[in-house]
């Protein structure tokens, strides 16, 4: 239905049941989109093997320094969006990269943790957007 937005991920027992979905707003529809497109691995989409970031092709690089990774993640996302979220102009992307040791059960691990700050306009009403979210990689894992 045009105009209306649903949290992801689907829950597939409200349609069996013939009952209404949720619906979410235009920014938290963006702000999922955005989510789903920086947590997706080029080919993944078999439908579109160019959705998701590019820049996953190098997440296990080990030789590249905290401001090469934040330059490529930066780039991969923008691309990423511009190309795939239409609902957003003015698109501003801000990655910081750092080290986090994790305390995990009986471990500790060192894993760098990305933090990825997006901005923009929403076209539809000329609001301003923004979305800010993080994660782990080698491998990838977040809250």
């Amino acid at each position: 239905m045009k105009g209306k937005y649903y949290q992801l991920p689907i829950d597939f027992s409200l349609l069996l049941q013939k009952k209404d979905m949720p619906a979410i707003s235009l920014e938290d529809s963006i702000a999922q989109h955005i989510h789903l497109l920086i947590t997706t691995v080029l080919g993944e989409n078999k439908d579109d093997p160019q959705y998701g970031c590019q820049w996953w092709d190098s997440d296990f690089d080990i030789k590249a320094s905290n401001n090469e990774v934040k330059e490529q993640i930066e780039n991969a996302v923008k691309a990423s969006i511009t190309r795939y979220e239409k609902r957003l102009s003015q698109i501003k992307v801000v990655a910081a990269v750092n080290q986090e040791e994790l305390l995990l059960p009986a471990t500790r691990k060192m894993k760098k943790k990305i933090r990825v700050t997006v901005s923009g306009t929403v076209t539809k009403n000329n609001h301003p957007f923004q979305y800010s979210s993080f994660f782990y990689i080698s491998p990838l894992s977040y809250d």
